[in-house]
């Protein structure tokens, strides 16, 4: 089994304010906040490049609603599917 694995087993066995508080102790070190600060760096410039070469929509106010109704069937899906997913 790997370390991983081992972490994960014995996280299972946690109860559910000790799982609270290992993720708060996560996201809270230093290896975790320097991940998302990599992954947010690596998107907006993602985002930079897509402007400077034009790839985005502009939008009216009709239309943003429709795309704020999009994104929140969208949202409700993957939570839907997220729900439905046996875990491992």
């Amino acid at each position: 089994m790997s370390t991983l694995e081992e972490i994960k087993a014995a996280t299972a066995k946690l109860s559910p304010e000790e799982q609270v508080e290992l993720f708060r102790w996560w996201t809270s070190s230093e290896t975790f906040r320097t991940r998302q600060l990599a992954a947010l760096k690596h998107e907006l410039a993602l985002g930079i490049d897509q402007l400077e070469q034009g790839k985005y929509r502009t939008y009216e106010d009709a239309s943003l609603m429709q795309l704020a109704e999009e994104v929140g069937q969208v949202g409700r899906e993957r939570l839907k599917d997220f729900r439905n997913t046996p875990s491992t």
